[in-house]
């Protein structure tokens, strides 16, 4: 049986973050791989700036917008596998919604969905547009790539940042 919106008070948010991540394609949690976490945070960065609010407030960390308590979260999930299942059943108010906003992203993403790298270009070029004056593509990338000048040694950097440039846009910035 379906568990409603107002039954799941114990691990709610936990429970809300298990089924958008599971309509993300996400099977299951797995925290002790770096990739999978920063892939997470990313994801949900992408999710609430697409305009689908789960209450994770962020700020910038070494490899761009990171949200601790999202982190304290996923790895309750992690723990307690229970709460990704109980959560993938979890009916959302607004679910059609939802999901045909979820639907979108994934879409715009493509294989990237599955690309850190990428998901951390992109996320991190919404942050710095968000909060920046200069928020032409070019000072944005430039601004990236002396925030964080690992990026360059990144395979196809310049690709990954024109498209990651061309769908800000679609995520709010």
């Amino acid at each position: 049986m379906d568990e409603s919106w107002e039954e799941a008070d114990e691990y709610r948010d936990e429970k809300i973050l298990s089924k958008i991540l599971n309509l993300l394609g996400i099977e299951s949690i797995d925290m002790d791989s770096f990739d999978n976490r920063l892939k997470y945070q990313k994801l949900i960065y992408l999710v609430q700036n697409s305009g689908l609010s789960l209450g994770y407030g962020y700020n910038w960390y070494v490899r761009g917008p990171y949200s601790p308590p999202l982190t304290q979260d996923l790895f309750e999930i992690d723990k307690n596998n229970q709460i990704f299942e109980s959560g993938k059943r979890l009916d959302l108010q607004n679910e059609q919604e939802i999901v045909k906003r979820i639907e979108t992203i994934k879409d715009l993403l493509g294989k990237n969905i599955e690309n850190s790298e990428f998901l951390e270009v992109l996320a991190s070029l919404i942050y710095l547009k968000k909060s920046s004056a200069r928020s032409d593509c070019a000072s944005l990338q430039k601004r990236l790539l002396a925030l964080k000048p690992r990026l360059n040694q990144t395979s196809d950097i310049e690709g990954m940042l024109d498209k990651a440039c061309k769908m800000l846009p679609s995520f709010g910035a």
